[in-house]
């Protein structure tokens, strides 16, 4: 073969001259180089090889687009490009309900079902170390003892330590619980779209769980209770869901405790703030009311009734006349417990700048309670801090008709120019029993 530009001869199979170089069969050799390129093409996107090539993979949320992941440079691909097929979505659907699934074993555990003598039911959860247990107010309300259910079926003892009739909350003790491990609790506030699953017994369907979302924040009400900032929840509730945590679904925290249901069609609920409330429970934890304040909160008597035989130990308050509330008698131990209890109260009471905190735990129309409304009402909105340190019950004197119970308080004070000043002072606060069985203050006296 001649080439048709220098001349010189060449094989009949050469595709390039001898002489010059120039293509012999361009139709040839241009479909076998692009053949040859194509292969390398293929292999290099079938292969991906490394060298800074990147694979591109769908992570587990795909809603929310694809991540790209860089592969070590001596790390060589041996599978081509990947892309999630129906199994392996399936597999990621199973992957996420398993996560639900696991914070439910965890949770359920620890939830119960709270049972009264009088046939009533509601549920509640373990909140702190030693066999604490947080519920609803109106679920123990006129109780001082009451049953509790685990989700095994196994019933226990337990004691109401702590009670509100302002706010839906109470607090048990059951020691059967008291090296078990409690629910974490989330502190901050939950957003709305916040995924969250509700347990308790709704309609006493024990070991329940129902799965949703909150859907609303900061509703306000009253009923029976003062409820505010409540979560709405989408998640279904009952009657005898009451006290039952309501959880986020991805940490396993209690965020709130599930309290009301909308009656006009049962498709959403609300649920109290656990940490709107957590203040009040530590406050029980601290300082448990006794039995007698617990029972006499609501009216009922059930194991501080009058001792006559001719009158029924189930009698209740409005059966009796003026002078057989006698048998009510001041203790050392009550009266220790609700003077520190009131400080607790007053300290909200500041910080609230809301006087109704303490108003039922002083006598109407007293001196205490005159000079503590009106000096609430006088420091609104002026943004004075108090920051008490020490509150110590340092003597109790019982008398007939009257008790002193002497106090060392301690407390740090900012004034709104934010000066600081320390102080320390011992208190006298004179306590009476009221005709309902209330302990009530009708005076404080203060030494420097």
């Amino acid at each position: 073969m001649y080439c048709s530009k220098c001349g010189v001869k060449n094989d009949e199979k050469a595709n390039f001259c001898a002489g010059c170089g120039e293509i012999l069969n361009p139709t040839k050799s241009g479909v076998k180089g692009i053949l040859i390129a194509g292969i390398i093409f293929f292999l290099l996107a079938l292969g991906g090889v490394g060298y800074g090539f990147k694979e591109i993979v769908f992570t587990e949320k795909e809603e929310f687009g694809r991540v790209e992941k860089e592969r070590p440079p001596n790390e060589t691909a041996t599978a081509p490009l990947t892309i999630k097929t129906e199994a392996k979505k399936n597999e990621q659907v199973k992957g996420i309900a398993k996560d639900k699934t696991q914070v439910i074993q965890e949770t359920m555990p620890k939830v119960f079902t709270i049972l009264t003598d009088d046939g009533g039911l509601g549920s509640g959860f373990l909140y702190g170390q030693g066999g604490y247990i947080v519920t609803n107010a109106h679920v123990v309300a006129g109780h001082t003892n009451v049953i509790i259910r685990n989700s095994a079926g196994k019933e226990s003892e337990a004691q109401v330590i702590g009670i509100s009739d302002r706010s839906d909350v109470a607090l048990l003790l059951s020691n059967d619980y008291a090296q078990v491990k409690p629910l974490f609790t989330e502190a901050e506030d939950s957003i709305i779209g916040t995924e969250v699953i509700a347990l308790g017994s709704p309609q006493g369907f024990e070991n329940s769980a129902s799965i949703g979302y909150l859907t609303g924040i900061n509703r306000d009400m009253e009923l029976g209770f003062v409820y505010e900032h409540l979560y709405q929840i989408d998640a279904q509730i009952d009657k005898g869901s009451s006290g039952g945590p309501l959880v986020d679904a991805k940490t396993g925290k209690v965020i709130g405790i599930n309290s009301l249901i909308y009656k006009e069609n049962n498709l959403f609920g609300f649920s109290i703030p656990m940490n709107s409330v957590t203040a009040l429970v530590d406050s029980w934890v601290s300082n448990p009311m006794s039995g007698q304040q617990v029972a006499s909160l609501f009216g009922i008597y059930e194991e501080y009734t009058y001792s006559d035989e001719n009158i029924s130990e189930d009698t209740y308050e409005e059966e009796y006349t003026e002078d057989e509330w006698n048998y009510f008698a001041f203790e050392e131990e009550t009266l220790t417990n609700f003077i520190i209890t009131f400080r607790e109260y007053y300290e909200m009471a500041l910080d609230a700048e809301d006087f109704y905190w303490i108003n039922d735990m002083l006598q109407p129309d007293s001196i205490a309670y005159q000079d503590l409304e009106v000096y609430i009402q006088e420091i609104a909105g002026q943004g004075m801090t108090f920051d008490f340190t020490n509150n110590t019950v340092t003597g109790v004197e019982m008398y007939d008709d009257y008790a002193l119970v002497s106090t060392n308080e301690e407390f740090d004070f900012i004034n709104a120019a934010g000066e600081y000043t320390y102080y320390n002072r011992n208190k006298v606060y004179t306590v009476v029993i009221n005709s309902s069985g209330y302990y009530q203050i009708t005076n404080i006296d203060i030494y420097e």
